[in-house]
Protein backbone atom coordinates (compact mmCIF):
# COMPACT_ATOMS: atom_id res chain seq x y z
CA UNK A 1 0.00 0.00 0.00
CA UNK A 2 1.65 3.23 -0.99
CA UNK A 3 1.97 5.89 1.47
CA UNK A 4 -0.64 8.57 -0.21
CA UNK A 5 -3.33 5.57 -0.47
CA UNK A 6 -2.38 4.79 3.25
CA UNK A 7 -3.10 8.03 4.86
CA UNK A 8 -6.31 8.10 2.63
CA UNK A 9 -7.55 4.60 4.01
CA UNK A 10 -6.72 5.77 7.73
CA UNK A 11 -8.57 9.35 7.25
CA UNK A 12 -11.94 7.04 5.62
CA UNK A 13 -11.51 4.36 8.46
CA UNK A 14 -11.31 7.75 10.99
CA UNK A 15 -14.80 9.11 9.65
CA UNK A 16 -16.21 5.55 9.51
CA UNK A 17 -15.76 5.29 12.90
CA UNK A 18 -16.86 8.74 13.95
CA UNK A 19 -20.08 7.84 11.95
CA UNK A 20 -20.65 4.07 13.34
CA UNK A 21 -20.08 5.38 16.72
CA UNK A 22 -16.54 3.63 17.24
CA UNK A 23 -17.98 0.02 15.59
CA UNK A 24 -14.80 -1.60 14.09
CA UNK A 25 -16.24 -4.02 12.69
CA UNK A 26 -18.54 -1.52 10.96
CA UNK A 27 -15.54 1.00 9.93
CA UNK A 28 -13.83 -1.50 8.48
CA UNK A 29 -16.22 -2.53 6.63
CA UNK A 30 -16.88 1.19 5.37
CA UNK A 31 -13.89 2.13 4.89
CA UNK A 32 -12.45 -0.77 2.60
CA UNK A 33 -9.82 -1.61 5.19
CA UNK A 34 -9.22 -5.17 6.84
CA UNK A 35 -9.26 -5.35 10.39
CA UNK A 36 -5.65 -6.94 10.48
CA UNK A 37 -4.35 -3.35 8.82
CA UNK A 38 -6.46 -1.77 11.35
CA UNK A 39 -4.86 -3.36 14.37
CA UNK A 40 -1.54 -3.06 13.04
CA UNK A 41 -2.11 1.11 12.53
CA UNK A 42 -3.51 0.69 15.65
CA UNK A 43 -0.23 -0.60 17.20
CA UNK A 44 2.53 1.00 14.93
CA UNK A 45 1.14 4.16 14.66
CA UNK A 46 1.02 6.53 17.26
CA UNK A 47 -1.00 9.44 16.07
CA UNK A 48 -3.30 7.37 14.25
CA UNK A 49 -4.25 5.79 17.55
CA UNK A 50 -4.59 9.18 19.23
CA UNK A 51 -6.92 10.95 17.01
CA UNK A 52 -9.00 7.45 17.08
CA UNK A 53 -8.79 7.98 21.38
CA UNK A 54 -10.07 11.50 21.17
CA UNK A 55 -12.98 10.40 19.09
CA UNK A 56 -15.46 9.04 22.12
CA UNK A 57 -17.46 7.14 20.66
CA UNK A 58 -20.00 7.03 23.50
CA UNK A 59 -20.14 10.74 23.36
CA UNK A 60 -21.04 11.34 19.44
CA UNK A 61 -23.99 8.42 20.50
CA UNK A 62 -25.26 10.80 22.86
CA UNK A 63 -24.80 13.55 20.63
CA UNK A 64 -26.93 11.76 17.78
CA UNK A 65 -29.56 10.42 20.13
CA UNK A 66 -30.18 14.06 21.53
CA UNK A 67 -30.09 15.48 18.02
CA UNK A 68 -32.95 12.80 17.21
CA UNK A 69 -35.22 13.62 20.34
CA UNK A 70 -34.85 17.29 19.45
CA UNK A 71 -36.20 16.82 15.69
CA UNK A 72 -38.62 14.42 17.43
CA UNK A 73 -39.86 17.37 19.51
CA UNK A 74 -39.84 20.17 16.65
CA UNK A 75 -42.19 17.69 14.87
CA UNK A 76 -44.33 17.53 17.43
CA UNK A 77 -43.64 14.33 19.63
CA UNK A 78 -45.85 14.67 23.03
CA UNK A 79 -43.68 11.40 23.98
CA UNK A 80 -40.77 13.04 23.21
CA UNK A 81 -41.61 16.29 24.95
CA UNK A 82 -42.44 14.87 27.70
CA UNK A 83 -39.32 12.33 28.03
CA UNK A 84 -37.45 15.86 28.12
CA UNK A 85 -39.16 17.53 30.31
CA UNK A 86 -38.98 14.25 32.75
CA UNK A 87 -35.53 13.68 32.33
CA UNK A 88 -34.07 17.49 31.92
CA UNK A 89 -36.92 19.27 33.56
CA UNK A 90 -36.50 18.40 37.24
CA UNK A 91 -35.26 21.54 38.53
CA UNK A 92 -38.48 23.08 36.76
CA UNK A 93 -40.95 20.78 38.50
CA UNK A 94 -41.23 18.27 36.12
CA UNK A 95 -41.02 14.93 37.86
CA UNK A 96 -43.46 11.86 38.45
CA UNK A 97 -41.44 11.16 42.01
CA UNK A 98 -39.37 13.28 44.68
CA UNK A 99 -36.10 11.85 45.45
CA UNK A 100 -34.90 11.96 49.10
CA UNK A 101 -31.36 11.06 49.97
CA UNK A 102 -30.66 10.23 53.75
CA UNK A 103 -27.86 11.71 55.75
CA UNK A 104 -27.04 9.86 59.30
CA UNK A 105 -27.89 7.16 61.13
CA UNK A 106 -31.28 5.47 62.07
CA UNK A 107 -31.47 6.66 65.44
CA UNK A 108 -34.53 4.54 66.60
CA UNK A 109 -36.66 1.53 65.25
CA UNK A 110 -40.10 0.74 65.26
CA UNK A 111 -41.27 -2.41 65.41
CA UNK A 112 -45.05 -2.76 64.26
CA UNK A 113 -47.10 -6.09 65.12
CA UNK A 114 -50.28 -6.61 63.23
CA UNK A 115 -53.06 -7.72 64.66
CA UNK A 116 -56.09 -9.76 62.89
CA UNK A 117 -59.34 -7.99 63.47
CA UNK A 118 -61.46 -11.17 65.39
CA UNK A 119 -58.08 -10.71 67.72
CA UNK A 120 -58.50 -7.59 69.48
CA UNK A 121 -60.99 -9.28 71.92
CA UNK A 122 -58.50 -11.21 73.47
CA UNK A 123 -55.90 -8.68 73.12
CA UNK A 124 -57.66 -6.41 74.86
CA UNK A 125 -58.42 -8.09 77.68
CA UNK A 126 -54.92 -9.09 78.03
CA UNK A 127 -54.45 -6.08 78.01
CA UNK A 128 -56.68 -4.23 80.12
CA UNK A 129 -58.06 -7.72 82.03
CA UNK A 130 -61.90 -8.08 82.54
CA UNK A 131 -61.88 -4.79 84.80
CA UNK A 132 -60.03 -2.67 82.18
CA UNK A 133 -57.31 -2.12 84.58
CA UNK A 134 -53.69 -0.88 83.70
CA UNK A 135 -50.76 -3.66 83.10
CA UNK A 136 -48.46 -3.68 86.13
CA UNK A 137 -45.05 -1.57 85.02
CA UNK A 138 -43.11 -2.92 82.80
CA UNK A 139 -45.35 -6.09 81.73
CA UNK A 140 -44.49 -7.08 78.55
CA UNK A 141 -46.72 -8.56 75.79
CA UNK A 142 -46.64 -9.57 72.88
CA UNK A 143 -49.60 -9.39 70.15
CA UNK A 144 -48.13 -12.37 67.93
CA UNK A 145 -48.57 -15.57 69.91
CA UNK A 146 -49.79 -13.47 73.41
CA UNK A 147 -47.82 -15.86 75.02
CA UNK A 148 -43.76 -14.98 74.18
CA UNK A 149 -42.23 -11.93 75.37
CA UNK A 150 -42.76 -8.38 72.93
CA UNK A 151 -43.54 -4.95 74.92
CA UNK A 152 -46.45 -3.01 74.35
CA UNK A 153 -45.79 0.90 73.35
CA UNK A 154 -48.19 3.56 72.15
CA UNK A 155 -46.83 4.78 69.04
CA UNK A 156 -47.01 8.53 70.07
CA UNK A 157 -44.58 7.63 73.51
CA UNK A 158 -41.95 5.34 71.60
CA UNK A 159 -40.25 8.38 70.36
CA UNK A 160 -40.11 9.28 74.15
CA UNK A 161 -38.41 6.20 75.63
CA UNK A 162 -34.29 5.09 74.72
CA UNK A 163 -34.82 1.54 75.80
CA UNK A 164 -37.72 0.24 73.27
CA UNK A 165 -36.87 -3.78 72.93
CA UNK A 166 -37.00 -4.83 69.85
CA UNK A 167 -38.52 -8.16 69.23
CA UNK A 168 -37.08 -10.84 66.33
CA UNK A 169 -40.33 -12.61 65.05
CA UNK A 170 -38.47 -15.08 63.18
CA UNK A 171 -36.92 -16.33 66.26
CA UNK A 172 -39.55 -15.47 69.03
CA UNK A 173 -37.42 -13.77 71.31
CA UNK A 174 -35.99 -10.03 72.63
CA UNK A 175 -33.17 -9.09 70.55
CA UNK A 176 -30.26 -8.02 73.06
CA UNK A 177 -28.18 -4.72 72.82
CA UNK A 178 -24.65 -5.11 73.22
CA UNK A 179 -21.70 -2.80 75.12
CA UNK A 180 -22.51 -0.44 72.52
CA UNK A 181 -26.03 0.07 72.76
CA UNK A 182 -26.79 -1.23 69.62
CA UNK A 183 -29.65 -4.14 69.29
CA UNK A 184 -27.96 -7.54 67.69
CA UNK A 185 -29.17 -11.13 66.66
Amino acid sequence: MNAQFKEIAKEAFIIAYKENFGNITISCEASGVGRTQYKTWLKDDADFAKRLAEIEPEEIMLDFGEQKLMERIARGDTLATMFLLKTRGKRRGYIEKTEVAHEGDVVKQITVNVVKPNQIGDIMKQIDGDEHKALPEGEIINFDTQTEPGMVVPAYKAGESDEIPLYNHDKGELLDINEDGEYEE
